[in-house]
């Protein structure tokens, strides 16, 4: 027996909000404490990243297709 329509059309609905619902239980779940070693150097990556200076932009070429920093550096 073969599901109406309606109900074919709609089901994607709750099972999105279902699957929204799990993920924010997963990711507000209790975590045990953290290795202070470990933390630290994730927090050093994390401003070492942030005081780097941001990448070159793309440039476009004459036919308006986005070229590769790469490619751009070659000519």
């Amino acid at each position: 027996m073969l599901l109406p329509d309606w109900l074919l059309w709609l089901l994607p609905v709750p099972t999105a909000t279902g699957a929204a619902m799990a993920w924010a239980w997963w990711a507000s779940r209790s975590r045990g404490p953290a290795d202070p070693a470990q933390s630290m150097r994730a927090h050093e990556q994390f401003r070492a990243a942030l005081a780097a200076p941001p990448p070159a932009p793309l440039r476009v070429d004459a036919d308006r297709v986005p070229v590769g920093r790469q490619a751009a550096r070659r000519r």
